[in-house]
């Protein structure tokens, strides 16, 4: 039996950064929690029967009793939540004996150390699954195993290593799934069941360093295996920042990021992940895929750095990058604002965007979201309960706010003080014409606080029988409300058809802003007690929101990407040549399907050249019952 990596996987970088004052997350590393969501020290735990509290020190919310968020949650579900509703967390389950290539395996012997290579259970199954609630996560907890699992996994430690191990799977024809920290939430991580072909899991958490930092042309070579928490807290003792800040950062990595083409809250002011990126390598069974030199742009003809962003493991394993970086912002401004309802937050954001001025952050919150954030705040008494109190009177008594309807938008503004002076006048100024009113910049942090607790509430919630996950869109500007009110009425219809007990949760925001339209972030769940088939009636309910979202002018996907469990939709987004092109392409790169992970476009038969599929791909799922 081959041992586990002496190296811990994932627990983070070996420094410590000074974090700013008003970050939401604790750039200290930590050890991760197996299966779930986050670190061990931290999870929601009840305090009594009617109060559950954040353990740890690592977030703003941690520590004090949270006495408001138990009764929203029941508000909403229409369902009891107490401890006598904790399930117990099934044993892990005992997995199918791996698949064996003698001639791999007496390869890779030679060119890894014995701390490189893991055969456990405990690190086949990790590595066998991402963060997809119900599909993986809900299933792990209930005892059950993924269909297939790796055979294996190989921690290689620099670019030479995984040079030769692609080289050695390619002359065995061993098929190769690149792992970085396991935070997708498309399925892509799952093996496909049919797949006969010992399969590796190639883990690059030591490929976590930055290679070189060039201060005079603002751009850092960086490994592929590097978190973003890592990234940024050693960019910050330069003095530096990318300024991509996903809300996975913690555990996310960079080349997960190009592979999903990934999006950051503050990409208004630093750009998505491909704006970030200025080359990248790629290391395939035919080569390494890469171009020189470097400059600020190029127009070579049809770039192959394209080829990388969105790939999700299927054309080869993603080394380093290099990246544009820029001095951290001399100034970080909070701000926070609430209008009447959601129509009149987006024309609000609309507004903003034709200003001129971009703030690094800015989202809104539908009424929902909103409310859940007020839940997750600790009761204040004395002086910070009266003023809350005086707050709250302004609101719905003087200005008559609806506390049903209501909505909240915070922002993020950075830069040096004349830009983030101007960001705020023109904020400030915008507000009174779509009666908003502003709610101050303790607000804005506690919005902010919030994005980092929402993995934890699921895993919390989903040992209650909750089921939810969250999905998202970008949709035009005049296509906002048409998508968000037909989600909404789907899934409450499905949620009838299908006896889901008590009443859905539902919950939106507006997570990114363009001049042509935004990102739409659901957030979804419902109760699966006492339903014999609770997992395949949520997937049902789920495809056809997805279905939904497309038919009312969305995309298929703005930041996770597609993974397994949107491909059946590739059809309705890409013609027929462009699937074949894209087929061509890995026949190019990978013509014996070493990585054959079968993500996104990849697991879609080409339909000009069926011979060109996978023979094994699996079928399209089978469509849900109608409503």
């Amino acid at each position: 039996m081959m041992k586990t990596s002496s190296a811990p996987p994932h627990s983070g970088s070996s420094r410590t950064a000074t974090a700013p004052a008003d970050r939401s997350y604790d750039p200290a590393p930590g050890e991760r929690v197996p299966h779930l969501w986050g670190y061990s020290d931290t999870r929601f735990e009840f305090c009594d029967d009617r109060s559950v509290r954040v353990t740890g020190t690592r977030y703003p919310l941690a520590g004090p009793p949270l006495p408001r968020f138990l009764p929203f949650v029941e508000e909403i579900l229409g369902v009891r939540l107490g401890p006598e509703q904790l399930q117990q967390t099934a044993p892990p389950p005992v997995l199918s004996p791996p698949v064996r290539h003698e001639g791999f395996l007496d390869g890779l012997n030679q060119l890894l150390g014995k701390d490189q290579i893991s055969d456990t259970e405990e690190d086949r199954l990790i590595h066998s699954h991402g963060q997809l609630s119900v599909d993986e996560i809900y299933r792990i907890l209930q005892g059950e195993a993924p269909p297939r699992t790796v055979d294996l996994v190989a921690y290689p430690k620099d670019e030479d290593e995984v040079v030769a191990l692609v080289k050695l799977a390619n002359r065995c024809k061993v098929v190769i799934i690149p792992y970085g920290g396991g935070t997708n939430v498309s399925g892509a991580l799952l093996c496909p069941e049919e797949e006969r072909r010992m399969i590796v899991s190639v883990d690059l958490c030591h490929l976590n360093r930055i290679l070189a930092v060039d201060r005079a042309n603002h751009w850092a070579v960086v490994q592929a295996g590097i978190t973003g928490k890592e990234l940024e807290s050693r960019l910050e003792e330069a003095g530096l920042t990318c300024g991509h800040i996903p809300d996975s950062i913690e555990l996310s990595t960079l080349g997960g990021w190009i592979a999903t083409n990934a999006s950051g809250m503050k990409k208004s002011r630093y750009g998505n992940i491909e704006d970030i990126v200025l080359e990248a390598t790629l290391v395939t069974p035919r080569g390494e895929l890469s171009s020189r030199p470097l400059n600020p742009r190029s127009s070579p003809g049809i770039h192959p750095r394209h080829w990388l962003f969105g790939s999700e493991g299927c054309l080869g394993i993603i080394t380093r990058a290099v990246l544009q970086v820029r001095p951290v912002p001399e100034q970080r401004r909070f701000a926070s604002f609430v209008f009447r309802d959601f129509d009149t937050g987006v024309q609000f954001l609309k507004a903003v965007q034709f200003s001129g001025a971009r703030p690094a952050s800015l989202r809104l919150a539908n009424n929902s979201e909103f409310r859940l954030g007020q839940a997750l705040s600790p009761s204040h008494g004395g002086w910070k309960g009266f003023i809350a109190g005086l707050k709250k009177r302004y609101l719905l008594d003087w200005k008559r706010f609806d506390p049903q309807q209501m909505v909240a938008c915070t922002a993020v503004m950075e830069g040096n003080a004349a830009e983030v002076g101007q960001q705020a006048r023109t904020l400030h100024r915008l507000t009174p014409r779509f009666g908003g009113l502003s709610g101050g910049a303790e607000g804005g942090k506690r919005g902010y606080r919030v994005t980092f607790a929402i993995a934890y509430i699921r895993d919390f919630l989903n040992r209650m029988g909750i089921l939810g996950e969250t999905f998202e869109t970008s949709a035009p500007w005049d296509r906002v409300s048409a998508i968000t009110d037909a989600v909404e009425q789907e899934l409450r219809q499905l949620c009838v058809h299908y006896e889901v007990p008590g009443r859905p949760y539902l919950s939106w925001r507006v997570s990114q802003t363009y001049p042509t339209g935004v990102c739409i972030y659901f957030t979804m769940g419902f109760s699966g007690r006492g339903l014999p088939d609770a997992v395949q009636r949520y997937q049902k309910i789920e495809y056809r929101l997805r279905e939904v979202i497309l038919e009312n002018g969305g995309s298929i996907s703005h930041h996770h990407g597609v993974g397994k469990v949107r491909r059946d939709f590739v059809a309705q987004v890409y013609s027929d040549a462009a699937i074949s092109a894209l087929h061509a392409l890995k026949q190019s790169l990978d013509p014996d399907d070493v990585f054959a992970a079968r993500n996104n476009v990849f697991g879609v038969a080409d339909p000009t050249c069926a011979s060109r599929a996978p023979a094994d791909a699996q079928p399209a799922e089978s469509e849900p019952d109608p409503p």
